[in-house]
């Protein structure tokens, strides 16, 4: 089956601002939102589902064949190699405490490999796209990553799951400033993501993070001019670490941290389906 790419890239731009505008009106009327935790600091609300609910609907609408993996209902749709995936409210603790730092993120894969990522930040109405081979842009203007050259006057945007142990992230942070470097912890994995790509921020680093969490941000980064590593190769079934950085900055990070990632290329054969 041909894959239309750039009709799947229209019709989701449309989709996921009516997405951010659904949110939006939850988060205005945060005192009649219903609240659940599924963990320890791990919320999810009534607008997480319906946000959910309304991607999906959309892009099954248009896309029968597709499928569809979401945070919050898992699997659906159709059974091709066109898979979108979904978060419908990345930032929630953010969201449900009326803190502007939250957004909504699609992104699709298709045969393995990541063909689009959106990211609406519906608070500051900015949409965020990238296509595979094709540059990122914001509200449709162009974004570059930082052109920062050194470790010591970058600022990295560090992220931290739930059911994550404290000392690994402890030891992040600690060895960050040691090496005279500012991070930033927004609460949202994805719109720290969109401020590398935008060069607001130098890189994002997190040690585990779900498909839904970072497909968007990984190929937007890279179609803004960074580097991250192989994420996709590990699957879509488990968490994985996600590091994204300025390319000068890739080798000194990598030594001050001590990380070793292998590093994605554009090169790398895709696998036959997502997830396998």
């Amino acid at each position: 089956m041909m894959i239309d790419i750039e009709h799947r890239l229209q019709h989701a731009s449309q989709v996921i601002r009516e997405a951010g505008k659904l949110a939006r009106s939850f988060f205005d009327n945060r005192s009649e939102l219903v609240v659940q935790l599924k963990g320890v600091q791990d919320f999810v609300s009534q607008a997480d589902s319906e946000t959910e609910d309304l991607i999906a609907s959309r892009l099954l609408a248009v896309f029968p064949h597709d499928g569809i993996l979401g945070e919050e209902r898992g699997h659906r749709g159709g059974d091709t190699n066109a898979l979108w995936v979904i978060d419908p409210i990345d930032g929630t603790a953010n969201y449900v405490r009326g803190l502007p730092y939250w957004c909504v993120a699609i992104a699709l894969m298709v045969e393995g490999r990541i063909e689009l990522g959106l990211i609406y930040d519906a608070v500051a109405d900015k949409l965020y796209t990238a296509r595979h081979g094709h540059g990122a842009f914001c509200n449709g203007k162009p974004i570059s990553v930082s052109d920062t050259l050194l470790l010591d006057r970058a600022c990295i945007g560090i992220g931290y799951g739930h059911g994550e142990a404290p000392g690994p992230h402890a030891a992040i942070i600690d060895r960050l400033l040691g090496a005279h470097c500012q991070y930033r912890r927004l609460g949202s994995g994805l719109l720290l993501m969109a401020l590398t790509a935008s060069g607001g921020l130098d890189g994002f680093y997190e040690l585990k993070m779900k498909a839904w969490d970072a497909l968007a941000g990984l190929i937007l980064v890279r179609e803004a001019g960074g580097l991250t590593n192989d994420y996709e190769a590990g699957g879509l079934e488990k968490a994985e670490p996600v590091l994204m950085l300025t390319p000068a900055l890739w080798t000194p990070f990598a030594q001050a941290m001590g990380v070793n990632l292998p590093l994605y290329s554009a090169a790398r054969p895709v696998r036959l389906r997502a997830g396998v």
